[in-house]
């Protein structure tokens, strides 16, 4: 029977699916050492935040697949596993529900001031009814609708584009996308208007969110040029990869109002240094990493995940081969 790593939390549905055509094999504790000796005879290898570079590959001398759980691909070596004749897949659209629902829930959390809105509650004492309307002006807790508002997305691809949909439908939003590699055909087809350069999109928007891949093109695409370069007052959120948005420009445009909120659920350093000033900002709201966190997006996601993985290892061609070259030799 073909030996499968996994050390990671997924759906108990997709492990049930996985133990019927594999050997699991877990590490006997979570120490490196004992991660590094799972992967010793193992054929396949599920992914899901661990990362997976050379040294990995160097103990896992039989693995022929890496299955990705998710899409991001900054947690392999994709390069090292190419040149090692080891297939990447990964489970493209399988989160985008979840992942486009909670930008919206940023949205409307960052525009109605919802945390601000608890924290007031939670400091409420007995007294008379007059208290409400004294923390609307402690806590500052005048918002702004998003109907009729100006949306810009980066990234216009599956996530991106599903964004798009709900915010024109629900509240009739004016969307512009910035994303070389979608046409402007394809965007109006979502009714997003293309823009050609980020400086173009950024002065016309109430609100940014970014849902576009960490890679060296994307990486710190969102700092301090264009920060200042937004409307004063707008929102930006970010449920893609940590490192797209400069977490320090981001801080210090926060401190001076040049931005008026900001939501993360991913960071470049995870988890982030508590420490971390732009962590206790007011206007930050923060979440763990938690975007395609749902009972629907997990199965969906671990489910494609198992499939692929055993589909390969039974022979069979796989449907989201990140790296199909390796499938030629």
């Amino acid at each position: 029977m073909m030996k499968v790593f996994l050390s990671e939390v997924i759906h108990p549905a997709a492990v049930a699916l996985l133990e019927k055509s594999a050997e699991v094999i877990r590490p006997v504790d979570q120490s490196r050492k004992a991660l590094l000796e799972a992967f010793k005879d193992v054929e396949g290898l599920i992914a899901r935040k661990i990362y997976i570079g050379a040294e990995e590959m160097d103990h896992a001398h039989r693995l022929k697949v890496i299955a990705r759980h998710g899409v991001g691909l900054d947690s392999v070596d994709l390069e090292e596993a190419t040149k090692r004749g080891i297939l990447v897949t990964n489970t493209p659209g399988a989160n985008r529900e979840s992942v486009a629902e909670l930008a919206v829930a940023f949205m409307l959390s960052l525009a109605r001031r919802i945390p601000q809105a608890r924290a007031a509650m939670r400091s409420l004492t007995k007294g008379d009814v007059g208290q409400l309307s004294a923390l609307l002006n402690r806590y500052k807790l005048t918002g702004v609708d998003l109907e009729g508002k100006s949306l810009g997305i980066i990234g216009t691809g599956r996530i991106g584009s599903t964004v798009a949909k709900k915010c024109i439908a629900a509240f009739d939003m004016k969307v512009k996308g910035y994303d070389p590699y979608v046409s402007t055909e394809v965007m109006k087809s979502f009714g997003v208007e293309k823009v050609e350069r980020l400086g173009d999109l950024l002065p016309a928007i109430d609100f940014l969110t970014v849902h576009c891949p960490l890679t060296d093109e994307t990486k710190g695409m969102v700092g301090q040029k264009e920060l200042h370069e937004m409307k004063k007052g707008a929102y930006v959120i970010n449920t893609a990869r940590g490192g797209i948005v400069n977490e320090k420009d981001l801080y210090q445009t926060l401190v001076s109002g040049q931005i008026t909120g900001a939501a993360l659920d991913v960071f470049e350093i995870e988890p982030p240094d508590p420490a971390d000033p732009l962590l206790s900002h007011p206007n930050l709201l923060a979440t763990p990493h938690y975007a395609g966190t749902t009972e629907e997006s997990l199965y969906r996601v671990g489910m494609v995940m198992v499939e692929e993985l055993i589909n390969f290892l039974q022979g069979k061609p796989p449907k989201y081969p990140v790296n199909p070259e390796v499938l030629k030799k």
